[in-house]
């Protein structure tokens, strides 16, 4: 097992393709994405969000590419 460095919710927001950061931060507090709370702020780790958008994608039969966010 090897360290990596958690992202914040802008960082998560990109790698989500670009979502709003309100949008990650809402979606963390209610436990749709995999996230951490240290103190007042959301931390992500890049690894976790990969494989949640991987599970997304193959749930819906869709690729990554057309996951839709609500």
């Amino acid at each position: 097992m090897s360290f990596e460095p958690l992202m914040d919710d802008k960082e998560a927001a990109a790698l989500l393709g670009g979502l709003h950061v309100k949008t990650v931060q809402r979606m963390a507090r209610t436990g749709q994405i995999p996230a951490y709370h240290l103190g007042r702020k959301w931390k992500f780790r890049a690894s976790e969000l990969d494989k949640w958008l991987k599970t997304q994608a193959h749930s819906d039969g869709q690729s990554a590419a057309s996951v839709e966010f609500k």
